[in-house]
């Protein structure tokens, strides 16, 4: 398949940011005070599993990309590669970089008489500027800054996954499959922890899902270079996107309680995988997510990601007071979640529009 546009993806990363914001939204309401039977329901904390979804996702358009690149001009540009990965993931990061160091280093000491860094915040940021954003996460508390660690990981990702597809560009399923089962490997060595691991390390590995974006790779090679053999097997079949989706449903509702990572991640990007390719890519699909508001929401789904706790850090201290005095946690719960939503909505499109959409006019022209 030859095809730069995949419909219905997104309408699957807006899915996604969704999950991760509620998620959030949930622990700030447990932060509040508000303790209510809703706050237990698993879909109310499966902004991990979601953030998985993206890896996946992002090894499999990566991949896909590179495929098309290779095919049309019989190499791959890295320069152009990195140019168009610098103009869609800098801005905003270092924009929310910016505005979450000034914040906890000026402005959070006056509010509340004390500093929030426990730690060298230099040091700290030297971390979360040269692309360490994962180690820093989940060793030092960063607050809002936090969900900026998987910019980190998938930065990485790109740093050797590129170069190896522009050096083995003539094996590139032998590369994904010697991918799969060495990020594989690697994932059950540090989650079941096979060999003495330093500390500061060792929730840092446990997070760096390369075997997510593996996973991506090989249906990105399958839609690139089997795409009519994939149409005519039974997983293009209504009853199987069906079977897909309601796992992927009961999932997020219930839980495969029965399995453990790594093995809990391989099936949710396989499961991934599948959704991804029997939304965008099959004449048959169960579900048509081509839906203008889903799209529009989708296409500032980076900005929903980035600034949503920025809005969460906004939004609970507002509520402090009046959750204090009022009579009806689960309309308290309702409203956060509401507003949280709607509040990073707003600026996650006034961001699209004044300066996103700019700088990805230069990704087209200079990349």
């Amino acid at each position: 398949m030859n095809s730069k546009y995949l419909p219905g993806l997104d309408s699957l990363r807006f899915f996604a940011a969704f999950f991760v914001i509620i998620s959030h939204a949930n622990q700030s309401i447990l932060k509040l005070g508000i303790d209510l039977p809703t706050t237990l329901w698993p879909i109310f904390k499966k902004g991990g599993d979601a953030v998985d979804f993206f890896f996946t996702l992002s090894g499999f358009l990566i991949t896909y990309l590179l495929l098309q690149e290779k095919e049309a001009s019989g190499t791959i540009s890295l320069k152009n590669f990195y140019l168009r990965r610098v103009f869609r993931i800098w801005p905003l990061y270092f924009i929310v970089l910016a505005i979450g160091f000034t914040f906890f280093t000026l402005i959070y000491p006056v509010i509340f008489k004390e500093q929030f860094f426990r730690f060298n915040a230099w040091h700290v940021l030297l971390l979360f500027v040269f692309f360490l954003p994962n180690y820093a996460a989940k060793n030092y508390a960063v607050g809002l800054l936090n969900p900026l660690w998987s910019i980190g990981v998938e930065e990485q990702f790109y740093l050797f996954w590129a170069p190896l597809m522009k050096v083995f560009r003539r094996h590139t399923l032998g590369l994904i499959v010697l991918f799969i089962l060495v990020s594989c490997l690697f994932s059950f060595v540090v989650n079941y922890r096979l060999i003495p691991i330093p500390e500061n390390w060792m929730n840092v590995f446990i997070f760096l899902k390369f075997h997510n974006m593996a996973i991506g790779c090989v249906f990105a090679y399958i839609l690139h270079h089997w795409h009519t053999r994939y149409i005519d097997t039974f997983l293009t079949h209504k009853a199987i996107q069906a079977l897909v989706i309601s796992a992927l449903a009961y999932h997020y509702v219930s839980g495969f309680r029965f399995l453990a990572n790594p093995w809990l991640d391989i099936l949710q990007s396989i499961l991934y995988g599948l959704l991804i390719l029997n939304v965008s890519s099959i004449p048959n699909k169960l579900v048509n997510l081509e839906i203008k508001p889903l799209l529009f929401l989708g296409k500032i789904s980076y900005g929903l990601y980035m600034y949503h706790m920025l809005a969460d850090y906004a939004l609970r201290f507002s509520f402090q007071k009046f959750v204090a005095s009022s009579h009806y946690p689960l309309v308290t719960m309702v409203a956060y979640h509401v507003l949280l939503l709607a509040l990073t909505i707003v600026i996650s499109a006034l961001s699209y529009f004044l300066i996103e959409r700019r700088i990805l006019a230069l990704k087209h022209r200079f990349a």
